[in-house]
């Protein structure tokens, strides 16, 4: 059927043979039948199939080799309704579980309305031989969703939004996508991995959103403080936000002013006051988080028995005697104060013996039978934990039964059962985990947190450790000396010499702290290769996938993870025939990667070999891909050696390669070898404790390449990029108000 509208022209037939179909933003070319005659058709019409019924619009164009052509601008899918077209329809493979046989039987059974069957009343399907109650929920779910989402990408499409942006979109929201982006454009910019304010904007501009109007405002100021969040900061000044706000809306100050009035008024953000006669601007989960933080540790500090051991000198001697160690002074004392304490922080460097004092700590609880937990933010960090006190650690998240999406089965109603809870690497944990943690533990918990203070703070908005270190009425015991069990590590030594901005030892013989003067990027890139794939290999027998680790403190430039990361993939995991490889978008991937997740993914599910079932994958965890399935466009990733997670094509986009990974994302890991580059990169990058955090996360050796000067310069640099957090103002008001109860 053919009907001419202007210069478009507009057809309804079926698509005989597909000639070219691209998967990643569905541009096809392909005939298609109008009755007796066909014509060529050409454009964008996602999840084509031959045997498709297709309405579609669009000009006429004469092609050199093609001839006539319909460059299509509007495609519909259109049920079948003959016998012969829902044959070739069911028999296509679109639908999961249906093939020749079985559509061959559904036709037997239902004739042409085997599609309104399927569609109105699926349970008649389980009288079809082969079909029982699995195959048939598989099947209904994928018809469902190519109609869901054919629509869905008809209707984005309309709004300027690519294939692979709407398949997101349904990944994440589901048959409520449409929905969803009509009642708020700019949840794209907040809820998705590569969506940003602009683009949400241009799209609310084609829905019709107003320039000027209060919703579009108040979108771009929960858009700019979850930017804000993601730079670690829990607040916005509010001069600095006004300011962000205009430049980005393009609208006067007085409108951005007015509706940050209105909104906190409306509880959708919170206001504090800050010195100086400022004022600080929340999201209200975060100020809600801060809150409950500072409130949980009054209560856990003001509701706990002291542990009094009938002779803790005896006990002492008993554990450095089975330990063949000598607590110091310092070390004593912190054990003592973890029995007294209803929360007590430990920090300190690498060599300074915060596992030593937790394993005390742990035998000192247990020696009065009380039960003790032991947590870690990451998988690596649990299992790090579990090597060096023969206990079991788990994550953060495993301990508190999470669910996905922000759904804790341990919480205030459901607590978490135990005397002693210990978590290590505390400097990791944001505000929001730290509330969901706190949330958890009961009263009556000895809460011990164990951390580096002098590392990279959190990914996550806050600086927890910090804020706790400096409340007055929260026991720590700060640990600087290094103890002789580590006095052979340079690692150590070199780690202590820096944060104090001295020098370190280098290139000592048979010690564990290297480094190779290299003056230009391409030659660092060199000798890191060389590095990775033979010397350390041939002289330390590490295995260059799994005991090696590139870290730079920059993405882009000569020396970047990027370049670093392309160069490594072909020289650590080249290209076989053996290995399925796959381009997505910028990102080439192949079977045997090693990768990164750059975003927390609550909803993503996991399962071990031990047939455990979980949810949930974070910003920074290191995995390797087993699996590219082209037919079910899937990639297979095992992170930690057990868990094991499918990615549909479209959730790919949250992986990164991850022979090399920027320091920040190593936060809270260990690896056997570090190499890391030494070169002049923005200033912002080049201070002292990305450099202390780099050294601090190699267990057995450091090489660092470059030039000395670099070295010198980050040594140097104590800039820290300071963080808005209101934790310890809402920490000291719970100590004046105790200071006023005396």
């Amino acid at each position: 059927m053919k009907n001419v509208l202007g210069d478009d022209e507009t057809y309804e037939g079926i698509v005989d043979d597909i000639i070219y179909y691209n998967e990643d933003n569905g541009y096809v070319i392909a005939i298609f039948d109008i009755y007796d005659d066909s014509i060529c058709i050409k454009g964008s019409i996602p999840f084509l199939r031959e045997g498709d019924r297709l309405r579609v619009t669009g000009k006429i164009e004469i092609h050199n080799f093609y001839g006539e052509q319909l460059n299509v601008r509007y495609a519909e899918h259109i049920k079948p309704t003959d016998e012969d077209e829902v044959f070739r329809y069911l028999a296509s493979g679109i639908i999961k579980g249906i093939g020749d046989t079985t559509a061959g039987l559904l036709i037997e059974s239902f004739g042409a309305d085997s599609l309104e069957v399927l569609q109105n009343s699926p349970e008649k399907l389980l009288a079809i031989p082969g079909i029982g109650p699995k195959k048939l929920e598989q099947i209904v779910l994928s018809y469902k969703e190519q109609y869901e989402l054919r629509d869905l990408i008809m209707y984005f499409q309309g709004l300027g939004i690519s294939i692979n942006l709407a398949m997101k979109i349904y990944k994440r929201f589901g048959h409520e996508s449409i929905k969803r982006v009509e009642a708020n454009p700019y949840v794209l910019a907040d809820e998705l991995v590569g969506v940003g304010f602009k683009q949400a904007d241009q799209i609310a501009m084609k829905m019709g959103v107003n320039f000027h109007s209060p919703f579009r405002i108040a979108s771009g100021l929960t858009f700019l403080l979850n930017k804000e969040a993601s730079n670690g900061n829990t607040y916005a000044e509010q001069a600095h936000l006004v300011k962000l706000a205009s430049q980005e809306l393009q609208v006067k100050t007085e409108e951005i002013v007015d509706e940050i009035g209105s909104m906190v008024m409306n509880g959708q953000l919170n206001i504090e006051r800050l010195p100086e006669e400022k004022v600080g601007i929340y999201h209200p989960s975060l100020y809600y988080a801060e809150q409950q933080v500072a409130s949980k540790l009054y209560q856990l500090m003001h509701h706990i028995e002291d542990i009094r051991f009938s002779d803790m000198d005896q006990f002492i001697d008993e554990f450095q005697e089975n330990r063949g160690i000598l607590l110091a002074a310092k070390q004593r004392e912190a054990v003592l104060a973890s029995l007294e304490s209803g929360v007590f922080v430990i920090t300190g460097g690498p060599g300074t013996g915060k596992t030593t004092i937790i394993n005390a700590i742990i035998e000192a609880f247990e020696s009065q039978d009380k039960k003790v937990l032991l947590a870690a933010p990451t998988g690596r960090a649990a299992k790090r934990m579990t090597e060096t006190t023969q206990r079991e650690s788990k994550t953060i998240h495993r301990l508190l039964e999470f669910q996905g999406e922000n759904i804790f089965q341990k919480n205030s109603e459901n607590p978490i059962k135990t005397d002693v809870l210990i978590i290590d690497e505390i400097s990791m944990v944001d505000i929001v985990l730290m509330y969901r943690l706190l949330d958890a533990v009961e009263l009556g918990t000895h809460l011990i947190l164990v951390g580096d203070a002098d590392q990279l703070p959190s990914v996550g908005p806050g600086s927890v450790l910090k804020d706790l270190l400096m409340c007055s009425w929260i026991t720590s015991s700060r640990l600087t000396e290094i103890y002789r069990q580590s006095e052979a590590s340079l690692i150590a030594v070199n780690a202590h010499m820096i944060n104090k901005g001295e020098m370190p030892v280098l290139n000592k013989a048979d010690k564990d702290f290297f480094f190779i003067n290299r003056p230009k990027a391409d030659e660092i890139v060199r000798e890191i290769k060389n590095l990775v794939i033979d010397r350390l290999p041939s002289y330390y027998n590490l295995n260059p996938m799994e005991d090696i680790q590139v870290l730079s403190p920059v993405k882009g430039s000569g020396v970047g993870v990027e370049v670093l990361n392309d160069m490594l993939q072909e020289v650590v995991n080249p290209a076989s025939k053996k290995k399925v490889e796959r381009t997505f978008g910028k990102k080439k991937f192949r079977e045997g990667d090693k990768v990164m997740q750059i975003k927390n993914n609550y909803n993503l599910e996991w399962t071990t070999k031990y047939a455990e079932e979980g949810k949930g994958v974070f910003n920074g965890d290191i995995g390797f891909i087993t699996q590219i399935n082209e037919s079910e466009r899937i990639v297979v990733v095992v992170f930690d050696q057990e868990r094991e997670v499918i990615y549909d094509y479209p959730t790919v986009d949250e992986l990164v390669l991850a022979y090399a990974i920027t320091v920040h994302k190593s936060q809270g890991s260990e690896f056997k070898a570090i190499i890391m580059p030494m070169a002049f990169i923005p200033p912002m990058l080049m201070s002292r404790n990305i450099l202390y955090t780099a050294i601090t996360r190699a267990r057995e050796l450091l090489v660092l390449v470059g030039e000395k000067r670099a070295l010198s310069e980050m040594i140097r640099r104590t800039h820290e990029m300071k963080r808005n957090s209101g934790l310890l103002k809402k920490l000291e008001f719970f100590s004046e108000a105790l200071n006023d109860e005396l």
